[in-house]
């Protein structure tokens, strides 16, 4: 069965109104977001679902605020339900845990990268690690790690076949 928005009997008919039209406005673009993070179009889908489901009276008055950006704060929401999902994608350690993590497997850069380029973008990009402190952690100079996040940028750059400016 396909999951779909669901509202509590509590719920007043402005705030299923609101719910409606903010997943008419924004699902679609947060759609493809989750998607980015998650690389699976099913399990992104029912991310947005929770998301949707999940909001409150409380949160659907903060994002329909004079001022406030909509779209911002249901990406962040968004992120935090993804939150789950991120902590499962555990520390680059060796080559072993790189190839069987299905976040990083399906991703086609990643798999063109040598080992450490691996290491240094995960650790980088996936888990938020400064320069430092992956030298630290891999025994290596500073300089070493940052050569090899600008060669794992590289390889990302040249193997796009988008027509961005590199």
């Amino acid at each position: 069965m396909k999951q779909q928005l669901i509202h509590t009997e509590a719920s007043l008919p402005t705030i299923k109104q609101s719910k409606h039209s903010l997943y008419t406005n924004y699902g679609a673009m947060l759609l493809g977001y989750i998607k980015e993070v998650v690389k699976e179009i099913t399990i992104a889908e029912q991310y947005l679902i929770e998301v949707f489901n999940d909001l409150q009276h409380k949160d659907i008055e903060e994002i329909l605020a004079p001022g406030a950006n909509a779209f911002l704060r249901l990406q962040q929401l968004a992120r935090k339900k993804l939150s789950s999902f991120i902590s499962t994608v555990e520390d680059c350690a060796d080559q072993v845990e790189i190839t069987t993590k299905r976040a990083i497997q399906s991703n086609k850069f990643i798999e063109m990268m040598n080992q450490e380029q691996q290491l240094v973008f995960c650790g980088v990009h996936y888990h938020g690690k400064t320069t430092a402190k992956l030298a630290t952690e891999l025994n290596k100079h500073e300089d070493t790690i940052r050569q090899l996040l600008r060669e794992s940028f590289t390889i990302i750059r040249k193997n796009r076949s988008d027509t961005a400016v590199h």
